[in-house]
């Protein structure tokens, strides 16, 4: 095996291997080590970038002090960060006081500190689904900054990325010349976000045997599939209008259709400007007043939990609510 192919030390059984090839051995696979960095710097920094001739934004010295950066960084992997730097760098994104200093910074930075800026930033700015519970992903949680110990939290403040919770200007300006717009999108970093609709659950009848089952699984669907679902009793008032946040499925669960009725204008209350209202009733038998008899109807009795659940949320995306 030629040893100027080698390119990871997974490519061996082991460092050991590597060393029992002798100097020139080590000499050769770490200058295909430092070709590979090059390339992927170079690639990095050029891709989907028109340079003037005369990119007078980065000068030979901050180039300089790049490659110098670049070579020295314990870290292949944020040869990518260092391009797009540079490349922010020579096209003047970079205020010219900050050159230096961000060239310094991400060599200080270790690669998942970095990506952990990327995180605060994208998680300022978008509505990002926690997996568990029903807030948003907090910027503070991946910045160490409810921790006076924590390492992260220490290099961010000592850097001045950091504005006591949240970003500073310099660190949105630092994860804005490190990364491209596509790569600051949720979706880069695997988060989920919150739908744009939520499902609004009315029922008169919380707390019954008959009305418990579904509301229960409807608000679990509705959180695997990242919707919110607030709930609610339609009462006299009691305006609910103002929980909503953009579009709005509304789904009147009844086990008594007349609980609905009494406190029909509450209920229109609720239901006006909505994008889609369904009727869920726990008993398939039950007459619909006419009230409700121009909405479309669920069978959410305790034996069709499962296909009346999968129903709403088709219907919720079928209206365009995400």
């Amino acid at each position: 095996m030629d040893l100027k192919d080698l390119t990871k030390l997974g490519d061996l059984s082991g460092p050991l291997e590597l060393l029992s090839k002798g100097p020139k051995a080590l000499a050769a696979w770490m200058e295909k080590r430092t070709e590979q960095r090059y390339a992927e710097f170079v690639r990095a920094a050029l891709e989907g970038v028109v340079f003037p001739d005369n990119a007078e934004a980065i000068t030979p010295e901050d180039f300089l002090a790049m490659l110098r950066a670049l070579e020295l960084d314990i870290e292949a992997e944020k040869a990518t960060v260092y391009g797009r730097l540079a490349s922010s760098i020579a096209t003047g994104k970079v205020k010219g006081h900050l050159k230096r200093h961000f060239i310094k910074f991400l060599s200080e930075l270790s690669f998942g500190q970095v990506d952990l800026l990327r995180m605060a930033w994208i998680a300022k700015r978008f509505d990002v689904y926690p997996g568990v519970g029903g807030g948003r992903r907090d910027p503070k949680e991946f910045l160490g900054a409810d921790s006076k110990t924590s390492i992260n939290r220490l290099t961010f403040e000592r850097m001045g990325l950091l504005d006591e919770k949240d970003l500073s200007l310099t660190g949105n300006q630092f994860v804005e010349a490190c990364f491209r717009s596509e790569e600051l999108k949720p979706s880069s970093v695997g988060f989920r976000l919150w739908a744009k609709g939520i499902v609004h659950l009315v029922c008169n009848e919380m707390g019954t045997p008959g009305c418990d089952p579904f509301l229960h699984q409807l608000s679990e669907g509705c959180h695997r599939a990242a919707i919110r679902n607030p709930k609610t009793a339609a009462l006299r008032g009691h305006s609910t209008c103002a929980m909503r946040f953009g579009p709005v499925m509304v789904v009147l669960l009844t086990e008594d259709p007349q609980k609905l009725i009494t406190e029909w204008t509450a209920v229109e209350d609720v239901i006006r400007g909505a994008d889609t209202v369904l009727v869920a009733t726990t008993d398939p038998t039950t007459v619909i007043p006419p009230e409700m008899t121009g909405f479309e109807r669920l069978d959410a009795s305790k034996e069709n939990l499962t296909s009346a659940v999968n129903t709403a949320l088709a219907k919720f995306e079928e209206a365009g609510l995400r």
